[in-house]
């Protein structure tokens, strides 16, 4: 078992800290960017008086809830990929497996998500496991996630959720997922990342069972629940008369969140999943757009804030899991 401290020679810390700096301001861009793109749908704000949504209020409780799904939510994610990983012959020790991929995970907002890959696949060869491992089981769970996602919305809203995309993309997606998680596939992803990665054969025996595909995908399901109760949570904390369930809520957040991850130029999916979000809460919900561009700016922020907890959380039971010596230190 590989110690936690990362090695000399592997580049420093799980993040060093020009990336966490660059990381912060790319959010913080993206932030501003949604404010700027919404900030049209604002006007139409005094002419919705009376209509559901319309009205604010500030509930902390329920904030703190919304706050606590959400950070669950992300940090499950990483927990899940860091298990799959382990379970598909990875040797990375589950804590530092999740914050590793929590750290990779802000990479989705830089363009093409290329940071994302990288990040992932350079940290786990420098702990001395697998980087083809890692990057196939990346693919694996992306894939899970998506489909699970995306049954959620289509189950809760019917094709509804994503009639703005057309019929085409959402066939041609479904068919990459389902591509993307047959052995065929898997083995050539492992074997190509073996070759540019030199690595040898013996470090990229990597394997997928039909019942750990299965555990990951109810381990989806899980955590969409999870983003799905928060993002209730977050509008029954702002909104008077919340017009929107908890079941709902979990279609609306589920499928603008997948629609946007497409998006594969949209860095982090910024302004695509408000887009499709904004529609959603007035398709379901008739929230009009002024309300519904507030909301889904108010769910960036509360999805942004919960992804840099659930890093902070994962560092935290990093540095407790490295310095255990039989009674738990951090």
């Amino acid at each position: 078992m590989p110690d936690l401290d990362p090695p000399e020679q592997g580049g420093g810390r799980t993040l060093p800290r020009a990336a966490l700096a660059a990381t912060g301001v790319f959010l913080l861009v993206s932030l501003a960017a949604v404010a700027l793109a919404l900030s049209g749908s604002w006007g139409s704000w005094s002419e919705v008086a009376g209509v559901p949504g319309a009205q604010w209020r500030i509930r902390p409780l329920w904030l703190a809830g919304a706050a606590a799904c959400g950070v669950g939510a992300v940090w499950s994610s990483g927990a899940i990929w860091g298990a799959l990983f382990r379970s598909a012959g990875g040797r990375t020790r589950l804590p530092e497996a999740a914050a590793i991929w929590l750290g990779s995970n802000l990479g989705r907002y830089l363009p093409g998500k290329i940071w994302q890959v990288t990040g992932l696949v350079g940290y786990v060869r420098a702990r001395g496991d697998s980087g083809a491992g890692a990057l196939a089981t990346l693919l694996v769970f992306q894939a899970v996630m998506l489909a699970t996602g995306a049954g959620v919305g289509l189950a809760v809203l019917g094709t509804s959720a994503f009639e703005g995309l057309g019929a085409w993309p959402v066939v041609l997606g479904g068919l990459g997922v389902a591509v993307a998680l047959t052995p065929p596939v898997l083995r050539l992803v492992v074997g190509i990342g073996r070759r540019l990665l030199r690595e040898p054969d013996e470090a990229a025996q990597v394997s997928f069972s039909g019942s750990l595909l299965v555990r990951t995908g109810v381990g989806g399901l899980f955590v969409w629940s999870l983003h799905g109760l928060g993002f209730w949570a977050l509008l029954e904390g702002l909104v008077v008369e919340n017009p929107v369930g908890p079941v709902v809520a979990s279609g609306v957040f589920s499928a603008s969140y997948v629609v946007g991850y497409l998006a594969v130029i949209a860095p982090g999916g910024i302004i695509v999943r408000e887009g499709a979000m904004v529609g959603l809460l007035g398709a379901v919900a008739a929230i009009s757009l002024g309300p519904a561009a507030a909301l889904a700016l108010a769910a960036r922020l509360w999805a942004t804030v919960a992804e840099l907890v659930a890093l902070g959380v994962g560092f935290a039971l990093v540095r407790c899991t490295k310095t255990r010596r039989g009674t738990l230190r951090c």
